[in-house]
């Protein structure tokens, strides 16, 4: 097994095991795992990326893929923009790997023990009639791979990250759209099926396009393709409800709402409740990110404010659902002429570090009319607020809760 500060050899362990895993862990030493499971991924038809001698930074051989100017790539594989090896770099996380299939698609491996709740909703979302609800813009499942009793393997299109995309911003108001479109549609199948996300953020959201990342124009050409399309993924503190449970059945700890990317968090268990709805938590997060990723275009699209409103408002009592937010935003959408949408370029990113969405107010500037029509519903600016704990501990509230006495 090697010793206690040497790396674990897997050459004679197979089939590997949770025990295994641990020490793997322990060591940083995961790679070594996919080393020895290089043999059975290929009689399955996948060929991992070949180990590097830099760590866990991993990079593809020269392997040929689609790219724009060539055949495009379908749907559920990604784009590429370059047969640079570097460029398509992979960074081999804990239980997550990279391979090509054998169409020479690159492709990405997750390990799940069978025990871990993530695994159980792949297996839901890749069930029909889920695999084809055209709500469903959750990455694409190709395949999961059973290897024992305890471990199976999810197979994933590689598509790149999101928030490489949205530092630069969005070409024009039409894609910002469809940002929202896509991110509004994935919540909403989510919570037809009884899943809630728990973590949503940028990390989580991907695009279907990557390699490109040391070109400036990359994203913006990309766009202009019209081929872009964006899915959320990470289950990994997903939750999923039974359908044979009553609506108040399906609630969690208060503890609970603590976990995950903490910026878009909602105050619905910040003053001292003990439960909490994650569906409406999942909503609320949501709209804080699309509040953070285009709630500063408000003066090109004036009721972009009172949607967001509606999507992260304090009082749950009158909060979109994700079904409600989903509509909605549709009718605003199409409300718009396409026209305008597509020729009408979207404001660089505010600067990062000065933009902060919680206190940023998306009505000024709009119209004086508009903003009379829309008073009543029209949330309060809600600042970021720091909490101080008698165990000299604190954090930070995203909207104005109550005082904690």
């Amino acid at each position: 097994m090697g010793s206690e500060k040497g790396p674990v050899s897997l050459s004679t362990i197979l089939p590997i095991n949770l025990s295994t895993l641990c020490k793997l862990a322990e060591t940083n030493d995961m790679v070594s795992l996919w080393d020895s499971l290089e043999p059975w991924f290929r009689s399955k038809g996948y060929i991992l990326y070949p180990r590097s001698s830099s760590g866990n930074v991993i990079y593809p051989s020269n392997e040929p893929v689609y790219t724009l100017n060539e055949s495009p790539a379908k749907f559920p594989f990604a784009h590429s923009e370059s047969r640079n090896p570097e460029d398509r770099s992979f960074f081999a996380l804990f239980g997550l790997f990279a391979a090509v299939n054998v169409q020479r698609r690159d492709i990405v491996i997750k390990l799940l023990p069978h025990d871990y709740p993530e695994l159980a909703i792949f297996k839901r979302l890749v069930s029909e009639p889920q695999c084809s609800d055209p709500l469903n813009l959750t990455i694409p499942v190709l395949d999961i791979l059973t290897y024992s009793d305890e471990i199976s393997f999810v197979i994933m299109p590689r598509w790149g990250d999101t928030p490489s995309v949205l530092f630069d911003g969005f070409d024009c108001l039409e894609t910002a759209f469809e940002f929202a479109l896509c991110m509004l549609k994935a919540l909403a199948f989510l919570h037809k099926n009884l899943i809630v996300h728990r973590d949503i953020k940028l990390n989580n959201i991907l695009i279907n396009s990557y390699g490109g990342r040391r070109y400036n124009s990359h994203y913006h050409s990309f766009f202009a393709s019209k081929k872009a399309r964006f899915v959320l993924c990470d289950f990994s503190i997903s939750m999923m409800f039974s359908s044979d449970t009553l609506p108040a059945e399906r609630v969690c700890p208060a503890s609970a709402s603590e976990d995950g990317y903490f910026d878009f968090h909602p105050p619905d268990a910040a003053n001292g409740e003990t439960i909490y709805d994650p569906f409406a938590y999942d909503v609320a997060c949501l709209g804080g990110l699309l509040c953070e990723s285009i709630g500063y275009m408000t003066p090109l699209a004036p009721p972009l404010a009172p949607f967001l409103d509606g999507m992260i408002t304090p009082d749950i009592s009158t909060r979109y659902t994700a079904a409600e937010a989903l509509e909605a935003f549709i009718q605003l959408k199409d409300s718009f002429d396409p026209t305008y949408l597509s020729n009408t370029r979207a404001p660089a990113p505010p600067t990062l570090g000065t933009y902060i969405w919680q206190s940023y107010d998306r009505w000024a500037g709009l119209p004086e009319e508009f903003v009379r029509e829309h008073t009543a519903k029209r949330a309060p600016v809600r600042p970021r607020r720091k909490l101080q704990f008698l165990d000299d501990t604190s954090i930070f509230v995203e909207w104005n809760a109550p005082p904690v006495v």
